[in-house]
């Protein structure tokens, strides 16, 4: 018997390394993101794709929100964790805007499932300057 191996869809840009289609599933995604220190990667959103995000290594805040604040949206934040990896794996439905910041001075790693193929152009973007809230502010 030989060894084989699965290839591997990769991306890299200035918040991170993305290792795409871990394992071959044929409905969806499973992959691996490394965050950079002080990288953010907010806000942006899928229509086509619910995510599941599990923080395995290091520490990130976390951002979900419905819409803008200038068309009365709100936040939730959470901070995810390897400690809290305990919790489970944090949830986004389609049409959510969500992000994460790695506010530490280590990469953090997430591994993550969504439930489509990951297609760029269904990457709506969105900066945090129009989203209108703050990454700064301490999480309640």
């Amino acid at each position: 018997m030989q060894i084989r191996r699965h290839p591997l869809r990769f991306h890299e840009d200035d918040r991170g390394v993305r290792y795409c289609d871990v394992f071959p599933i044929p409905q969806g995604d499973i992959n691996v993101v490394v965050i950079y220190p002080g990288a953010m990667s907010a806000w942006h959103r899928h229509q086509q794709q619910d995510d599941y995000q599990l923080c395995i290594k290091g520490a990130l805040k976390f951002g979900l929100c419905d819409k803008p604040a200038s068309q009365g949206g709100t936040v939730e934040w959470v901070y995810s964790s390897e400690r809290s990896a305990k919790d489970g794996a944090l949830f986004v439905p389609r049409g959510m805007w969500h992000g994460h910041y790695n506010f530490t001075d280590k990469p953090a790693i997430v591994l993550y499932w969504i439930t489509n193929k990951y297609n760029p152009k269904d990457e709506e973007r969105m900066s945090i300057e129009a989203m209108g809230f703050d990454w700064m502010r301490p999480a309640k």
